[in-house]
Protein backbone atom coordinates (compact mmCIF):
# COMPACT_ATOMS: atom_id res chain seq x y z
CA UNK A 1 0.00 0.00 0.00
CA UNK A 2 1.56 3.08 -0.76
CA UNK A 3 1.63 5.89 1.51
CA UNK A 4 1.37 9.28 -0.30
CA UNK A 5 1.07 11.16 2.48
CA UNK A 6 4.66 10.36 3.60
CA UNK A 7 5.59 11.36 0.07
CA UNK A 8 3.85 14.52 0.04
CA UNK A 9 5.47 15.23 3.46
CA UNK A 10 8.94 14.56 1.98
CA UNK A 11 7.64 17.04 -1.02
CA UNK A 12 4.95 19.80 -0.31
CA UNK A 13 5.68 21.34 -3.44
CA UNK A 14 3.57 18.78 -5.34
CA UNK A 15 0.73 18.79 -3.70
CA UNK A 16 -0.72 21.80 -5.19
CA UNK A 17 0.01 20.11 -8.63
CA UNK A 18 -1.99 16.58 -7.76
CA UNK A 19 -4.75 17.75 -5.66
CA UNK A 20 -5.10 21.61 -6.37
CA UNK A 21 -4.37 22.86 -2.64
CA UNK A 22 -1.48 23.60 -1.01
CA UNK A 23 -0.18 21.27 1.77
CA UNK A 24 -0.81 23.86 4.56
CA UNK A 25 -4.23 24.20 3.58
CA UNK A 26 -4.57 20.33 3.34
CA UNK A 27 -2.64 20.00 6.89
CA UNK A 28 -5.33 22.53 8.22
CA UNK A 29 -8.29 20.64 6.85
CA UNK A 30 -6.99 17.13 7.61
CA UNK A 31 -6.94 18.35 11.52
CA UNK A 32 -10.73 19.10 11.08
CA UNK A 33 -11.55 16.07 8.96
CA UNK A 34 -10.04 14.54 12.66
CA UNK A 35 -12.02 15.93 14.75
CA UNK A 36 -14.86 15.85 12.54
CA UNK A 37 -13.87 11.57 12.89
CA UNK A 38 -13.25 12.07 16.41
CA UNK A 39 -16.90 13.21 17.29
CA UNK A 40 -18.75 10.93 15.64
CA UNK A 41 -16.92 7.89 17.51
CA UNK A 42 -17.81 9.51 20.65
CA UNK A 43 -21.27 10.05 19.50
CA UNK A 44 -21.50 6.01 18.09
CA UNK A 45 -19.84 4.19 20.18
CA UNK A 46 -19.74 0.55 18.94
CA UNK A 47 -18.11 -2.53 21.25
CA UNK A 48 -16.63 -3.75 18.23
CA UNK A 49 -15.59 -2.07 15.27
CA UNK A 50 -13.33 -4.81 13.49
CA UNK A 51 -9.86 -4.53 12.58
CA UNK A 52 -8.49 -1.32 12.19
CA UNK A 53 -7.80 -0.41 9.21
CA UNK A 54 -4.32 0.11 7.56
CA UNK A 55 -5.43 2.97 5.17
CA UNK A 56 -4.80 6.16 7.40
CA UNK A 57 -6.78 9.47 7.35
CA UNK A 58 -4.67 11.43 5.71
CA UNK A 59 -4.49 9.32 2.39
CA UNK A 60 -8.01 9.26 2.85
CA UNK A 61 -8.15 12.47 2.37
CA UNK A 62 -5.84 12.39 -0.25
CA UNK A 63 -7.91 9.96 -2.34
CA UNK A 64 -10.56 12.12 -2.06
CA UNK A 65 -9.11 15.46 -3.11
CA UNK A 66 -7.17 13.34 -6.13
CA UNK A 67 -10.91 12.41 -7.81
CA UNK A 68 -12.01 15.77 -7.37
CA UNK A 69 -9.21 17.09 -9.03
CA UNK A 70 -8.47 14.41 -11.43
CA UNK A 71 -12.05 12.74 -11.82
CA UNK A 72 -9.90 9.44 -12.48
CA UNK A 73 -11.78 6.02 -12.41
CA UNK A 74 -11.78 4.07 -8.95
CA UNK A 75 -10.04 1.26 -10.27
CA UNK A 76 -7.25 3.64 -11.20
CA UNK A 77 -7.64 5.55 -7.40
CA UNK A 78 -7.26 1.90 -5.98
CA UNK A 79 -4.25 0.76 -7.83
CA UNK A 80 -2.48 4.07 -7.38
CA UNK A 81 -3.13 3.49 -3.65
CA UNK A 82 -2.82 -0.13 -3.43
CA UNK A 83 -6.27 -0.99 -2.21
CA UNK A 84 -9.29 -2.31 -4.12
CA UNK A 85 -11.84 -0.39 -6.60
CA UNK A 86 -14.83 -0.87 -4.45
CA UNK A 87 -13.02 0.18 -1.02
CA UNK A 88 -11.42 3.48 -2.69
CA UNK A 89 -15.59 3.92 -3.64
CA UNK A 90 -15.99 3.34 0.08
CA UNK A 91 -14.00 5.76 0.75
CA UNK A 92 -14.79 8.52 -1.15
CA UNK A 93 -18.36 8.23 -0.66
CA UNK A 94 -17.57 8.49 3.37
CA UNK A 95 -15.31 11.19 2.94
CA UNK A 96 -16.98 13.78 0.82
CA UNK A 97 -20.37 14.39 2.98
CA UNK A 98 -17.08 15.11 6.14
CA UNK A 99 -15.44 17.32 3.86
CA UNK A 100 -18.39 19.45 2.33
CA UNK A 101 -19.25 19.90 6.65
CA UNK A 102 -15.30 20.87 7.04
CA UNK A 103 -15.11 23.43 4.06
CA UNK A 104 -18.55 24.37 5.12
CA UNK A 105 -20.67 23.76 2.46
CA UNK A 106 -24.30 23.03 3.20
CA UNK A 107 -24.47 19.87 0.37
CA UNK A 108 -22.22 17.91 -0.20
CA UNK A 109 -23.81 17.19 -3.42
CA UNK A 110 -22.01 20.83 -4.49
CA UNK A 111 -18.69 18.72 -4.83
CA UNK A 112 -19.90 16.80 -8.05
CA UNK A 113 -19.61 18.02 -11.93
CA UNK A 114 -23.49 19.13 -11.74
CA UNK A 115 -22.70 22.69 -13.82
CA UNK A 116 -21.47 21.18 -16.70
CA UNK A 117 -21.74 22.90 -20.17
CA UNK A 118 -19.37 20.93 -22.33
CA UNK A 119 -17.38 17.89 -22.86
CA UNK A 120 -14.26 16.92 -24.72
CA UNK A 121 -13.92 13.07 -24.95
CA UNK A 122 -11.00 12.22 -26.83
CA UNK A 123 -11.87 8.65 -28.81
CA UNK A 124 -9.77 8.43 -31.12
CA UNK A 125 -7.86 5.03 -29.09
CA UNK A 126 -11.22 3.64 -28.33
CA UNK A 127 -11.45 -0.20 -29.15
CA UNK A 128 -14.80 -1.03 -31.68
CA UNK A 129 -17.04 -3.55 -30.41
CA UNK A 130 -17.66 -6.05 -33.13
CA UNK A 131 -20.11 -9.06 -32.75
CA UNK A 132 -18.13 -12.25 -31.50
CA UNK A 133 -21.12 -14.72 -32.27
CA UNK A 134 -24.55 -14.32 -34.77
CA UNK A 135 -22.32 -11.87 -37.41
CA UNK A 136 -24.68 -12.41 -40.04
CA UNK A 137 -27.56 -10.89 -37.93
CA UNK A 138 -25.50 -7.77 -38.00
CA UNK A 139 -24.10 -7.99 -41.72
CA UNK A 140 -25.75 -6.01 -43.95
CA UNK A 141 -24.36 -7.64 -46.81
CA UNK A 142 -23.51 -4.77 -48.71
CA UNK A 143 -20.00 -5.57 -49.67
CA UNK A 144 -20.86 -9.23 -51.23
CA UNK A 145 -18.31 -9.40 -53.96
CA UNK A 146 -14.82 -6.97 -53.25
CA UNK A 147 -13.92 -7.84 -56.87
Amino acid sequence: MSDKYKLLQDNPKYCTRLFGIKFELFETILVKVQQKESEYLLKNPLSNRGLEGEFSLPNQLLLTFEYLRQYPTFLSLGFSYGISESYANKIFHKMRPILADVVGLKNANKLKYKDIKNIIVDVTVQPIERPQKSQELYYNGSKKSIL
